[in-house]
């Protein structure tokens, strides 16, 4: 017996050192590399990105859009980064709103995301500290050269989605909550389309794999410019059909993530890479690239320190002529400038309120949301004043903070065509008519 526990010992000593030995299964660390399949919507958002950091390595985790990384920009400037402070940058490339996402849980120390109005929230809500402006592109709507819908040549993104939806031309939707679906989506609502049916395709996934099933479909899409230049030099037979319309601006900042959302965030490194994209040298890298291969620039720079030093280039934002047919703008301290037309605004979602108009009448007024407007065109830090500007050159001025607390403030529609202001509640002298124009300030 004694012999036989002594063997058994033995054998249980043998299972301990062999279990000690075996490597246990972790999770795969996330890529570090620009990937053409980032995670569709669907997909859970990771809760762990980076393997541990070896003994004095500092790791910084950037969540961004998958057009900075489709594109080849990251790759681009990226080692330099690397390079001169000896900080390793573990590349998240998910759509905007995961990358949002990630930081709001507390996953990213920071973001590099083209999504102007849902930075500001982002940042209205205490998940960053710090944004910055750093480039900004064009969207383009892409598609077959015979292009069966007839869009090529227009001007209008919204007039060109209502014709490929009357067509029933198929359409490869990002849908993946990134700033590109967030900016088709704006432009969808414009049209007054809710876009559903066989045609419509929604893929989850990034910009990449979207241009390569657009291009095996010949369907059509809607991508950032610098993706599909950088996707034309692998046989893309897909060609930019509409371009040039204000509403395709695109814009990208970079954000700090709170460091109060706990230890596992790198703010000094966050600021240190913030001070690095937006400097000269790395604005002036973001410059060049794409030169050699297209002639042309894929990202303008746009930090603050970059347009203090070129001045003329800080009023060369890419701005299409206002259609000759538009009935109202909305222009000055926005994300993008918006121009409609009549029947644009009349189809957009509407709502009727009371007011008492100049002869003491309390009339109801149908028309469309003076709030949701101005959210289509995103407003941009800084701003504080509207100014309505009438056909007839009239303008009355008020409180940015005095609108957006107005839940029934209203562009209104008129019986003999055209739009009046109808604010409830605020003075005659606020109630305009024949708006044309309004004027962010």
């Amino acid at each position: 017996m004694k012999k036989n526990a002594n063997t058994l010992c033995l054998l249980m000593l043998a299972a301990l050192l062999l279990s000690s030995c075996t490597t246990p299964t972790t999770p795969a660390p996330a890529q570090t590399a620009p990937t053409d399949k980032p995670a569709p919507t669907n997909a859970p958002v990771p809760t762990e990105t980076t393997a541990p950091a070896a003994e004095g390595e500092q790791i910084l985790i950037l969540a961004t859009t998958t057009s900075t990384a489709d594109s080849g920009l990251l790759d681009y400037i990226l080692p330099d980064f690397e390079a001169e402070t000896g900080i390793t940058v573990d590349v998240i490339a998910v759509g905007t709103g995961q990358a949002i996402t990630l930081g709001q849980d507390g996953n990213a120390d920071v973001l590099l995301v083209h999504a102007r109005s849902r930075e500001d929230a982002f940042m209205a809500d205490g998940h960053g500290v710090r944004r910055e402006d750093v480039m900004y592109n064009d969207f383009v709507i892409v598609g077959p050269e015979s292009d069966p819908a007839g869009i090529a040549g227009m001007t209008n993104a919204a007039e060109a989605f209502a014709r490929l939806a009357e067509a029933g031309a198929t359409f490869i939707s990002r849908g993946d909550d990134s700033g590109t679906h967030t900016k088709e989506l704006s432009i969808w609502s414009v049209a007054g389309i809710e876009p559903a049916g066989d045609w419509y395709v929604s893929a989850g996934q990034g910009m990449g794999e979207v241009l390569t099933m657009a291009n095996e479909q010949q369907a059509y899409t809607l991508s950032d410019r610098a993706t599909y230049l950088a996707r034309s030099l692998e046989r893309l037979e897909l060609v930019v059909l509409v371009e040039g319309d204000p509403a395709l601006f695109n814009p990208y900042g970079v954000i700090a993530v709170n460091p109060d959302k706990g230890p596992q965030i790198h703010n000094d490194l966050a600021n240190l890479f913030i001070d690095w994209i937006i400097s000269l040298p790395v604005q002036e890298k973001i410059a060049s690239f794409g030169m050699e291969d297209f002639g042309q620039s894929l990202f303008i720079p746009s930090s603050a320190l970059w347009l203090e030093a070129h001045p003329v280039e800080a009023t060369a934002e890419p701005e299409a002529e206002t259609p000759a047919d538009a009935a109202l703008q909305i222009t000055g301290l926005v994300n993008t400038p918006m121009a409609w037309t009549e029947a644009e605004v009349l189809a957009m979602e509407t709502m009727t309120v009371q007011s008492t108009n100049n002869n003491g009448e309390t009339k109801d007024y149908t028309g469309v949301s003076l709030n949701a407007l101005l959210e289509l065109a995103g407003i941009a830090d800084g701003a504080t004043t509207l100014v309505f500007v009438a056909d007839d050159d009239y303008t009355a001025e008020v409180t940015l903070a005095e609108v957006q607390a107005c839940t029934g403030c209203i562009v209104a529609f008129r019986n003999t065509g055209g739009f009046s202001i109808v604010m409830p509640g605020f003075p005659s002298d606020l109630q305009v008519k024949g708006v044309v124009k309004i004027q962010v300030q």
